[in-house]
């Protein structure tokens, strides 16, 4: 991996991957699997549990400078302040909030058949 940093003044085209955030090692900061109420780590070998997860930024975007274009990936804490708090608490607003919204067809259809008909 380059350990160069280099400042780029550019102009975003696209994004390249819809999932930016990610669940993370704690040792390495890789990207772990999660399994039922487990987490395993398949590069060093760390295990947990899931619902412990910490969530890492990861964020591809296709940018151009002059005439030339670029695929980057910004990671870790450094989006923190773009984003306005970590990957994990951004997480938990979206898994929270996907929750309350997502309502199974089935309870829904459940519902309008449950309620009472009015009487003529």
């Amino acid at each position: 991996m380059n350990r160069r940093r280099k400042f780029l003044l550019a102009s975003v085209l696209a994004l390249q991957n819809s999932s930016f955030i990610y669940p993370s090692c704690q040792k390495c900061f890789s990207r772990i699997i999660l399994v039922s109420k487990r987490s395993d780590c398949p590069k060093c070998g760390s295990t947990g549990e899931s619902g412990n997860a910490n969530y890492r930024y990861k964020l591809s975007l296709k940018v151009a400078e002059s005439n030339k274009l670029f695929v980057i990936t910004v990671f870790g804490s450094c989006l923190d302040t773009f984003f306005g708090l970590t990957a994990t608490g951004l997480h938990r607003i979206l898994k929270t909030n996907l929750d309350k919204v997502q309502m199974p067809v089935t309870s829904y259809s459940n519902a309008l058949t449950t309620k009472e008909k009015p009487k003529h």
